[in-house]
């Protein structure tokens, strides 16, 4: 629904918006002088003001304007964080961050994810009822939770869609990422030499390296 507001620069009666050479749309003057009306957009075309002008006769008011209707595009949706492939002990924890974005307004935004490729789980993110042209949410994985394992790997990827009620809502995935998990870090430390210098004290510089190498 396209709705017009209409300021001419002189006072009129009234006046009306021509589409496509061919339907009128009647303008409504308030008490301000300033004329209202709307019309729905359908096709593509153009329209222009017609005004009334006080000698009775209808005078152009307008230059021709092009009306461009444009097709509902799907929702864009991706990982703002970490927005990569990552790995994990399996008693960390994995945060991720999803951003959903549309011209009419994001209707839902859900996390699916798999464990070693078996049954898809689904988290809502994002379910409001207020239409937001963009979204923002996150969920972090306790992988203690997960009862995951060394080469274990969780995929997951998001998913959105807009609030089309004309056509039906329309849905989008992002690229899909993994987590895998890796084995608990190894920490070495060389052992402490027990054994005691003479007189001259300390051990000589060479073999101080070799023990650091170990």
């Amino acid at each position: 629904e396209v709705r017009l507001r209409v300021v001419p620069t002189m006072k009129t009666p009234g006046g009306r918006a021509v589409l496509h050479d061919k339907e009128t749309i009647p303008l409504a003057a308030g008490a301000d002088g300033v004329l209202t009306g709307a019309f729905t957009a359908d096709r593509d075309g153009f329209y222009r003001i017609e005004l009334d002008a006080t000698t009775g006769e209808r005078v152009a008011a307008s230059p021709q304007y092009t009306i461009d209707v444009l097709a509902d595009q799907a929702p864009t949706v991706s990982f703002t964080r970490p927005g990569r492939d990552t790995t994990a002990s399996p008693i960390e924890e994995g945060f991720v961050e999803a951003s959903a974005e549309d011209d009419h307004g994001v209707r839902n935004l859900e996390l699916v994810y798999s464990v070693n490729g078996g049954p898809e789980k689904r988290i809502t993110l994002f379910g409001g009822r207020t239409r937001l042209p963009e979204v923002t949410a996150s969920h972090t994985f306790y992988l203690e939770e997960l009862n995951v394992q060394p080469g274990d790997s969780v995929s997951y990827f998001a998913r959105a869609s807009d609030n089309d009620s004309i056509e039906g809502a329309k849905r989008a995935t992002s690229d899909l990422y993994f987590l895998r998990i890796r084995p608990f870090k190894k920490v070495f430390r060389p052992a402490m030499s027990m054994g005691g210098g003479g007189g001259g004290g300390g051990q000589p510089e060479d073999a101080l390296s070799e023990q650091q190498r170990q």
